[in-house]
């Protein structure tokens, strides 16, 4: 979703990720900041890339190389916003395992934290698990 956004992912590792959306038309609310949806989306993107540790690829995860960390919870302060971007997020693994926490961290172009979100992934087999399995893929 960050790609369709116009983001990118700038680096990833094991238990971090950083990545940065600019800001346009699609991601701003009237007023010409951004949406809160896109300051959520950006930060699920970096927890969930900071997650798998950027090393696999959507194969990966849709044949079963590697659990995919589903989303089922997620709570976000958002402190501020910023009329000029890029928004940057930085995400950090705070707990790993089947249940999965991750503390992300977004901040304007000048420094100034706009959001804090905690997240919590449950690491699912696409092909097994929930409504992505197999035949919802294909």
């Amino acid at each position: 979703m960050l790609d369709a956004l116009g983001g990118r992912i700038l680096e990833s590792r094991e238990g971090y990720a950083k990545g940065e959306l600019p800001l346009t038309e699609m991601v701003m609310q009237p007023t010409r900041v951004y949406h809160a949806g896109a300051i959520i989306a950006l930060a699920d993107e970096v927890a969930s890339v900071a997650i798998v540790g950027g090393r696999a690829t959507s194969e990966d995860l849709r044949e079963g190389g590697r659990l995919f960390p589903y989303s089922v919870q997620i709570s976000t302060n958002l402190l501020d916003n910023d009329p000029v971007g890029p928004l940057t997020a930085e995400a950090r693994v705070v707990r790993k395992g089947r249940m999965t926490v991750v503390d992300t961290e977004v901040f304007s172009s000048t420094g100034k934290k706009v959001a804090l979100m905690r997240s919590t992934h449950l690491m699912v087999d696409l092909k097994k698990t929930g409504p992505h399995k197999a035949q919802a893929i294909e």
